[in-house]
């Protein structure tokens, strides 16, 4: 099993003394709902120090018609650095994959609505290598989509995870609105659930953030039984002390979890749940739609 890594420091030295060799970086104003972003010079500087790295590349925002031409250079670019692979939300950076014949791997990334394995076939066929699995379905929708999928699934498995994402000014409006001084964040409350969200805006939209940590560290065991080839560590938001112990535990797990009883299972949980909490999103929670 494979960790990819989207870091929050741009030295990435850290990691790779963990053991880390993958990364996800996402593309300054060509991707949204990350808390850091990394410039096309900075994603190539670090590629070319470190030339064995496996970088994948975030581009999961809309495009617009004024975009492709510089998208078209930068996907070249991005090709003939090596780089591993693009995630992509807009099918048309998977058409401009096909139309300038690049080697570049795709990641169809979705969000929620990578959640079948009929689907992920289907974008398999029309030349996506890997599939991001959606946050918002179960362990058992998981674990079906990795058994009958031809494609590669990506679980996310550690993050605070981004729950909407909107183009509208929603958070320069709030505070314009009620003749407040202009900040790019706001601390919401939903009135139903209790939940509360971090709504944060840049010049691409405004993204809706869990402000729990989602620790889905306990189907670990079950997805490397299902010889899943990766997961999926963000580090935004996280502490980065923090972040650094949990990749620590993982990569332990990782290496060791045929010779490891039941006993020092739960001792390796419970550590993981020290220091994440122990929120699991959806991994138990079925999502059903009653009509009133």
């Amino acid at each position: 099993m494979n960790i990819i890594v989207k870091p929050e420091a741009k030295e990435i030295n850290k990691y790779i003394d963990l053991g880390i060799n993958t990364f996800l970086l996402p593309l300054e104003n060509y991707s949204v709902e990350f808390n850091s972003y990394f410039s096309f010079k900075e994603i190539k500087d670090i590629k070319e120090k470190y030339s064995d790295l496996n970088i994948f590349v975030s581009i999961n925002k809309n495009i617009f018609n004024s975009e492709l031409e510089d998208l078209e250079k930068i996907l070249i670019e991005f090709d003939n650095l090596k780089i591993k692979g693009i995630f992509f939300y807009d099918i048309a950076v998977l058409s401009l994959k096909k139309k300038l014949n690049l080697n570049l791997d795709m990641v169809w990334n979705q969000t929620f609505m990578v959640t079948n394995y009929k689907t992920c076939n289907y974008y398999y066929e029309r030349g996506a290598k890997y599939a991001l699995i959606s946050k918002e379905i179960t362990k058992d929708e998981i674990i079906q989509i990795i058994k009958n999928t031809k494609i590669k699934p990506i679980v996310e498995l550690i993050s605070y995870p981004t729950v909407a994402f909107s183009k509208r000014s929603l958070v320069s409006n709030y505070y314009q609105n009620y003749s407040l001084d202009k900040q790019n964040e706001l601390n919401v409350v939903e009135p139903k659930s209790k939940q509360k969200y971090l709504i944060k805006e840049d010049k691409n939209g405004v993204s809706f953030t869990n402000n729990k940590v989602m620790n889905l560290s306990s189907i670990l065991k079950e997805l490397l039984d299902n010889n899943l080839e990766y997961i999926y560590l963000k580090e935004d938001l996280i502490n980065s002390e923090v972040f650094l112990e949990v990749i620590k535990n993982i990569t332990y797990y990782i290496n060791n979890y045929k010779n490891i009883d039941d006993n020092e299972y739960k001792k390796w949980l419970n550590k993981q749940n020290k220091l994440l909490g122990r929120n699991t999103n959806f991994l138990y929670r079925k999502t059903i739609y009653k009509v009133k």
